[in-house]
């Protein structure tokens, strides 16, 4: 590696290697099924210590029941994003390794954070990690790319071809094998196992998916542009749209025109992004419609959604695994969107097959409890535990009444106690305060120092979290995940590590314990998860859910235990969006649009 990343490439192999029988490192090349599965193409597999090698083509992996070389207790298995070759195993239906460490993940703890070393906010690709290192590579980009186009692009291959594509293959392997001694010195071992097992709950969620009822999607399809310039004519009050397009000039002349301060790219033209807009709606109000339709229609490409639609009705997305600074999963994919992250009305298209029931489970206030429990503040991990901390806080500092419930006060709860108590994880200031709640700048002044006299070990833990950072130069989440803490690194990003990589942690933690105990986890979304079940078996699986996110939660905190809600059930045949309570407007509203042929005659 350059002397600029602190370690050489020419350093002797970890102790550890020798620790194990047999180190296996493997790699698939594979196309895509009709489901999104990968069908495999080819496997190369090099045992590190004795050179043994296994070279197998399609037919020949067909043909193995079993994996062809040793997995068990005294072997490590090697992968640069494991979770890609396990996913093959499901094809195949072999049995997972016992140990798992992926060259990719490591490679991440290594550098992630350190913008000296790696600027960009995307991930380092195998080619992009050799160069980092210092490591010649056998292909250029090009030639990858022109790699993976034939194998992606032809289900049949010439004799000449099908020796080009398992030499990339070997290839891939042997360059695994080099990165592998370069990492090894530095890798934390029983760590970089317990992410290795996280790769393996990775394949096995993304092998499973979201199911959704293909027939409404099918409609929405055919629907999409006519629901687009139904909701464009009813909600663009500026005239701002032609057709279903948006036009950025129309646009900078209405600010032009209203005189409105405007956030700039770095090309010179105005901030379009939704989160950019909400808050310029918050400033000017006469902009919330107009941000509530790009969010919720105008600008979502619904084909991203259908390409992630398999052939048997679920829809799978790459969940790219520690793809953020703090660990979280970011998931996406090539033209593809996850289907979570999309507004909420659209999740109604999640529906179980027949037989079968879906429920999604969510910790309760995630953040405010492992931000309680990691710096020890009595009173916050009290307030954490009366079951609602952002009454508690409010009932503390006497914005609200002492018998104050959800119910009585869940306007004052939702818009002005939780944006401050979820505000002060990441040290938002009474400016912020104001922006949020849409108080004046003296009163947020005085909740800010309220906040800060209610909860005092709180915010000396902060204090002191953020000074060992600087002065250590790094900061690692409960369970090990690190970050470089630079120059670069904000104050502000400091305060949101402890509960977002906490929260991975926990995350990590429960995935790893639900699939491994047989529970079909469809995907984590942030603080949940989907699972899903036969329907006569749902209510003990969501009970075993709860009991492994429980316990995850309380290794992360120390004890704490963060409480879990049954957000939704849906029973086959519904959908969610026909049961969620309450009822969601939009969703209902696309309906009966759909339905009662109201688009068709242009209303």
């Amino acid at each position: 590696m350059s002397a600029s990343c602190g370690v050489s490439s020419t350093e002797a192999p970890a102790a550890w290697l020798n620790h194990y029988a047999a180190i296996w490192h493997c790699e698939f090349e594979f196309r895509e099924d009709a489901d999104h599965h990968p069908a495999p193409v080819c496997m190369y597999a090099y045992e590190q210590h004795t050179r043994a090698e296994f070279e197998l083509w399609r037919d020949e992996l067909r043909a193995c029941r079993r994996v062809p070389f040793d997995i068990g207790a005294n072997s490590l298995f090697v992968a640069y994003a494991a979770n890609a070759e396990l996913s093959c195993f499901l094809a195949l239906g072999w049995e997972f390794p016992k140990n798992v460490l992926d060259v990719y993940v490591e490679t991440i703890a290594a550098i992630n954070g350190n913008s000296a070393i790696w600027p960009q906010k995307k991930r380092p690709s195998l080619l992009e990690t050799l160069e980092l290192y210092g490591l010649a590579a056998g292909m250029d980009t090009q030639e990858k790319e022109r790699m993976r186009r034939l194998i992606l692009e032809h289900s049949d291959y010439t004799h000449e071809q099908q020796r080009e594509i398992q030499n990339y293959n070997r290839q891939d392997v042997m360059e695994t094998v080099k990165l592998l001694k370069v990492l090894a010195p530095a890798i934390d071992l029983p760590r970089a196992l317990l992410r290795g097992r996280y790769m393996a709950a990775v394949a096995r969620m993304e092998w499973r998916g979201l199911p959704i009822d293909q027939e409404y999607l099918r409609l929405l399809l055919a629907n999409w542009e006519g629901l687009q310039l139904h909701y464009i004519r009813r909600d663009d009050g500026f005239g701002l749209y032609d057709g279903t397009s948006f036009s950025e000039h129309r646009f900078q002349e209405l600010i032009a025109a209203h005189g409105w301060y405007w956030p700039l790219t770095a090309t010179g033209r105005p901030e379009l992004k939704l989160k950019t807009l909400g808050k310029q709606a918050q400033r000017y109000p006469e902009l919330k419609k107009l941000v509530k339709l790009r969010d919720l229609i105008a600008e979502l490409r619904i084909n991203q959604l259908a390409n992630t639609i398999g052939a048997d009705g679920y829809s799978r997305c790459p969940l790219l695994p520690f793809w953020t600074k703090t660990g979280r999963n970011q998931p996406s994919g090539r033209d593809k969107m996850f289907l979570p992250a999309l507004p909420a009305w659209l999740h109604g298209l999640i529906a179980p097959p027949p037989g079968w029931a879906i429920a999604e489970l969510d910790w309760d206030g995630q953040e405010v409890g492992l931000m309680a429990a990691l710096s020890s503040d009595p009173a916050m991990i009290e307030d954490y535990t009366s079951g609602d901390p952002h009454l508690s806080f409010g009932r503390r500092v006497k914005l609200l009444p002492p018998d104050a419930t959800k119910d009585t006060h869940r306007e004052e709860r939702n818009k002005i106690c939780k944006p401050v108590v979820l505000g002060q994880n990441y040290g938002m200031t009474p400016y912020g305060i104001a922006a949020k709640t849409g108080k004046s700048l003296l009163w947020a002044r005085k909740i800010h120092a309220l906040h800060r006299l209610t909860y005092p070990v709180f915010h000396r833990w902060l204090a002191d979290m953020i000074a060992q950072a600087k002065f250590e130069g790094m900061i690692s989440s409960p369970f090990g995940w690190p970050q470089a803490v630079t120059a670069d690194t904000t104050n502000r990003s400091l305060m949101n590590f402890p509960a977002q990589a906490g929260g991975a942690d926990m995350m990590r933690l429960a995935a790893i314990a639900a699939t491994e105990a047989g529970i079909a986890v469809c995907c984590p979304v942030h603080d949940a998860f989907w699972v899903m079940a036969p329907a006569s078996e749902i209510e003990d699986v969501i009970a075993t859910m709860k009991r492994i996110m429980t316990r995850a939660s309380e290794l992360v905190t120390g004890g704490l235990p963060i409480g879990v809600t049954v957000e939704a059930l849906v029973p086959a045949p519904h959908r969610l969006g026909d049961v969620r309570k309450p009822k969601d407007a939009m969703w209902s509203e696309v309906k009966g649009l759909m339905t009662d042929g109201l688009l068709a005659t242009g209303s």
